[in-house]
């Protein structure tokens, strides 16, 4: 057989192979082209939601540098309602430093929202939760302190060790050495091992 003869066959085979499973192919080629669009119509959403919330947050801190303090607030919770893992915690901790909320039941709601977050990273969560104990050093919730510090002190957290110590500082500021001792023993055993 000529080799021109060859190549045309082989030609014939791979029309032939092409039309047979055309259908297949262009099915394949719509679906990746489905998923391809649907991905990046995805993460253009979402750009524009991240540049949303945070066009809110810069609003809300304008806003409380001219004094405008409910519209501040209403805002800084609304971001805290967008469930965003960078801004929403943001608007936390801006509310709580400046004082903009004084009911520290609706705090320790607004933390517990935040930490409802599922795409905030594991590390920022345990963050998160030193912070909330931290500020119900206040209100002197023991209950809740031990609550939010344990889940940290009982994993293998980088917050670990911190959890401990702010632990063991809150019940030595109680008179509670015997307490304060059992997690700083923790702490002790853990550098043994």
């Amino acid at each position: 057989m000529p080799k021109t003869e060859v190549i045309i066959n082989f030609q014939n085979k791979i029309l032939i192979f092409f039309k047979k499973k055309l259908k297949t192919f262009i099915f394949l080629i719509s679906i990746i082209f489905i998923i391809l669009f649907g991905f990046l119509f995805s993460k253009n959403l979402q750009e524009k939601n991240n540049i949303k919330i945070s066009e809110k947050y810069t609003q809300a801190t304008i806003l409380l540098n001219q004094k405008k303090i409910d519209k501040s607030r209403s805002l800084l919770e609304s971001i805290i309602n967008e469930k965003h893992k960078f801004y929403s915690p943001l608007a936390l901790y801006l509310l709580i430093d400046q004082s903009l909320i004084k009911d520290s039941v609706k705090i320790i709601a607004l933390f517990d929202k935040i930490l409802k977050i599922k795409n905030i990273e594991k590390e920022d969560l345990n963050l998160i939760k030193i912070k909330k104990a931290i500020y119900l050093f206040n209100t002197d919730n023991e209950e809740l302190i031990i609550k939010s510090l344990n889940t940290v002190i009982n994993s293998d957290s980088i917050w670990r060790n911190m959890s401990i110590k702010l632990i063991s500082e809150y019940f030595l500021s109680k008179n509670q050495k015997i307490k304060a001792d059992e997690y700083i023993k923790l702490l002790s055993e853990k550098k043994n091992k």
